[in-house]
């Protein structure tokens, strides 16, 4: 019983539970062809089909996940950039942050075919779009976490006669750093989505067009491959970004 409600409150094993639990449910409907094997591979398939397009999927894979994290890199400092203008001029934040909003109103699905007809089919575009998908939350709560700084300890500070960059390295900083790990944590899982988007509607390399080229010739055993890939990335990032917002959280509570 004991060790039974030490499962419970293991957050990581709940996790790897249900995704244990996925996979089962998944191979009992494949094994009992509930649903067709050409509509629903099951799991043993699609991983036959990554191992022997290895050749094929790895090419792709790799440019996407590099337009995904230069993309999202960019996009970071963008977020941090635009929150920190928009904390030090008031006007522009009335100026700029209505459009901040529309931009996240726009699905990137719609705004990805301008850009690319825009910029071409680079590698450019690719990058704005994953940009376009990413920055809000993280400028939402870097804006945050500067508006929410402890006003009092900056007040004592300087009046004994802190330095701005202690002020800045002591008070600011740490503050709101928590916000800004937590806004990427948020945004994370949509910077490889939206590198898909851009590739789907045009590239000639990359896991969006792996996927649509196998959707088109009714490959669904490869499609779904390919998703799962993507899948697998996207829970990577956002799983790197928790981690990381934990363990600055517990040095900040004085926790080694």
């Amino acid at each position: 019983m004991v060790l039974l409600v030490r499962l419970i409150k293991n957050s990581r094993i709940l996790k790897g539970i249900s995704f244990v639990l996925f996979l089962y449910l998944w191979q009992i409907i494949s094994i009992h062809k509930l649903v067709p094997s050409y509509i629903l591979p099951s799991p043993m398939e699609t991983l036959q089909i990554v191992l022997t397009q290895s050749n094929v999927i790895l090419p792709n894979l790799i440019a996407t996940l590099e337009v995904t994290f230069i993309g999202f890199f960019f996009s970071i400092l963008f977020g941090i950039l635009l929150a920190l203008i928009m904390h030090i001029a008031k006007p522009i934040e009335d100026l700029i942050y209505p459009i901040a909003v529309i931009t996240q109103s726009t699905p990137t699905i719609a705004i990805a075919p301008l850009i690319i007809l825009w910029l071409g089919f680079g590698t450019l575009p690719k990058i704005v779009v994953v940009i376009w998908a990413t920055f809000f939350p993280i400028t939402v709560n870097t804006l945050l976490g500067l508006r929410t700084v402890d006003s009092d300890m900056i007040d004592v500070l300087k009046a004994i006669s802190a330095k701005k960059s202690d002020i800045f390295k002591y008070v600011i900083f740490p503050h709101t750093f928590t916000y800004i790990i937590t806004g990427i944590e948020i945004s994370s899982p949509y910077a490889i989505l939206g590198t898909l988007t851009a590739e789907w509607m045009g590239t000639t390399v990359g896991m969006g067009l792996y996927i649509r080229r196998s959707f088109s010739s009714f490959r669904l055993d490869q499609v779904f491959a390919g998703t799962i890939i993507i899948i697998i990335f996207s829970l990577l990032m956002w799983g790197s970004a928790t981690i990381l917002r934990q363990r600055f959280t517990r040095y900040l509570g004085g926790e080694k």
